[in-house]
């Protein structure tokens, strides 16, 4: 924070920093202060609301299981009432093994009863009645043992000692069944000779995981939390979902007590959970308080944009000027010391945009020179070995080939002489080389074949002009041996780049001459002109060809295009020329190579 010291000594603090701070107090502290009241007060309502709740909700479960525990209980009597069921039991009532075969027919009729008072009962899972004799009879024929002992029934002692009345048993190992069944729930009695009081047997009904959470089910709220039936006891019949209570929370409790079953309904609510819509109210609260904290940001901001915004128009005019934008100027709004400063800002800029230019058009000048003077290197070159091979032919009087050659030189000469534009299609170029080939090939046979394999898609791509017949004659002066050469002329694209390649398979390039042509490729300075040989060719022979072409490529779109040497294949030398893919349209009605066969 920047600070100044006045006489006596205290910290400077702008105006802005002070009006966003006392906003934010303004704003924050109420805030703070009433979503902490809210909050407690909320919390504690609806703490209250949710014990109320629990007891009416552990109240409705008490009463709807007393009612599901009178309907077992009349369903366990109703073997008293049935007289042919009585007499099954009357004649398997002893003990011992004297009486223990069930005969099909007593079979048929327990089963077909005992399935009668299961039938639409989901949430049984079976009705067994267990003989003195050690029979027993269910409505689940498969998958119940026909025979029970002892170490089956660890659980008759529970239900004897009832005494004839309704024994609710927890969750126990029913090992009766085919597959010993774990944690099962059950109701059962004895059931006794009316008149004698004498034991006949026991009816006993398990419940499937089902039986009391269907109860549970039908009144259980969002708001109940955990549910817990126990026994006599303290033993746990049933606990709902969500498992046991965790000793490390804190829960409000709601209980209801059966006198008639003896089960206790207990209901815990977690405290954090009756904290989560608190905490909706908080996040609300939050989110008020950030709008309002936005609001006098704003407003903040809005007071000191008198003096903000002018400073913040000059700041962006610079940084347009930094990144070379000399027209750009910044408008003056006020009259004091800032206004003064942005028109000595519009002043120096001016000025600045002055000397650019007039810098700028005098290289501009000095690159047009230089480019025309390199390109004028290479048209006298390609004359002179041209007129040599013509005067050749009319020594040896070939007149037919002679025409030939004529006709094409003339040809090449519109291309280069009668058309002053410095960038042509590729279609153009490759005319051009077309043509000189025809010449070459008229001056060497069989001894040089050359393919041009050039698709379509780059005929109007624009390239310079000449760029190429340079580097195919550079190929056939020095390239060429005793032994036939061949000559391939490619167009790829590369990174978004033309790259235009010429192969030779002829007699290479040693590794030293290849770093003396490329330290003369690569010199950034001018350097004497080398010495020539006969007929010029000398240029050619030092490199010199090649570093005009990629001189002309550096002037025109420099760094990194220009001209590479590759000598890694086992014969000859791949020259490249990479340059910008442009598609621009020429301002000729046509490609020159077109307006070649008018004449």
């Amino acid at each position: 924070m920047p600070f100044r010291k006045g006489s006596n000594q205290s910290i400077y603090v702008p105006l802005r920093t002070k009006f966003i701070v006392l906003f934010c107090l303004l704003i924050t502290i109420p805030f703070l202060v009433i979503g902490t009241i809210s909050y407690k007060k909320y919390t504690a309502g609806v703490e209250r609301s949710t014990v109320e709740l629990s007891n009416q909700v552990v109240s409705q479960i008490n009463i709807n299981l007393e009612h599901y525990i009178k309907e077992l209980d009349r369903l366990t009597l109703t073997p008293l009432y049935d007289e042919d069921m009585m007499q099954i039991l009357r004649k398997h009532s002893g003990n011992g093994s004297a009486n223990t075969y069930l005969t099909t027919d007593e079979t048929l009729k327990m089963n077909l009863f005992i399935s009668s008072l299961a039938f639409d009962r989901g949430e049984i899972e079976s009705i067994l009645v267990f003989t003195n004799d050690g029979g027993i009879f269910s409505n689940l024929d498969q998958s119940v043992r026909k025979r029970w002992d002892r170490s089956m029934a660890d659980w008759m002692e529970a239900v004897e000692q009832e005494d004839g009345g309704l024994a609710i048993l927890p969750p126990h190992t029913a090992a009766y069944y085919t597959e010993a069944k774990q944690g099962i729930i059950s109701v059962a009695r004895v059931i006794r000779e009316p008149y004698t009081n004498d034991m006949l047997g026991i009816v006993k009904v398990d419940l499937t995981a089902r039986g009391f959470g269907s109860i549970v089910s039908t009144v259980r709220s969002s708001g109940s939390g955990l549910l817990q039936i126990t026994g006599k006891d303290q033993v746990m019949l049933y606990s709902g979902p969500g498992g046991l209570p965790d000793s490390g929370e804190s829960y409000i409790t709601a209980s209801a007590c059966s006198s008639y079953t003896g089960l206790k309904v207990t209901s815990l609510i977690p405290r954090t959970q009756l904290r989560e819509d608190a905490r909706e109210l908080t996040n609300s609260t939050l989110i008020v308080s950030i709008v309002a904290l936005m609001a006098a940001y704003a407003a903040a901001i809005l007071l000191s944009n008198r003096l903000i915004k002018p400073i913040a128009h000059l700041q962006s005019k610079m940084r347009q000027v930094k990144r070379g934008l000399f027209l750009e100027r910044a408008t003056v709004t006020t009259s004091d010391e800032i206004g003064q400063l942005t028109e000595g800002f519009n002043t120096m800029i001016g000025e600045i945009d002055r000397l650019v230019k007039e810098v700028y058009e005098t290289r501009l000048k000095e690159r047009e020179a230089e480019l025309l003077a390199l390109q004028s290197q290479i048209h006298p070159h390609f004359l002179y070995n041209t007129l040599e091979m013509v005067n050749m032919l009319a020594l040896q009087g070939n007149t037919r080939e002679l025409s030939g050659v004529v006709t094409s030189l003339g040809k090449l000469l519109r291309y280069t002489v009668g058309h002053q534009e410095q960038m042509v299609y590729v279609l153009d170029e490759v005319k051009f080389v077309e043509a000189y080939l025809r010449i070459q090939g008229m001056r060497h046979g069989d001894k040089l074949q050359a393919m041009i394999h050039i698709d379509s898609s780059f005929d109007y791509c624009v390239v310079p002009k000449l760029i190429l017949q340079p580097l195919i004659e550079n190929v056939i002066e020095h390239a060429m041996g005793q032994d036939k050469l061949q000559l391939v002329l490619t167009a790829s694209v590369e990174e978004e780049d033309l790259v235009l390649s010429v192969k030779d398979d002829g007699l290479g390039i040693t590794g030293e001459r290849m770093q003396e042509l490329e330290e003369q490729l690569f010199q950034n300075k001018s350097r004497p002109r080398p010495e020539t040989e006969q007929g010029g060719f000398g240029r050619i022979q030092k490199g010199f060809a090649l570093r005009n072409v990629h001189q002309r490529l550096r002037l025109l779109y420099g760094e990194p295009y220009g001209l590479t040497l590759d000598n890694t294949a086992d014969r000859g030398v791949t020259v490249s020329l990479r340059l910008p893919m442009n598609w621009e349209a020429m301002n000729n009605a046509g490609p020159a190579g077109d307006r070649q066969e008018e004449a």
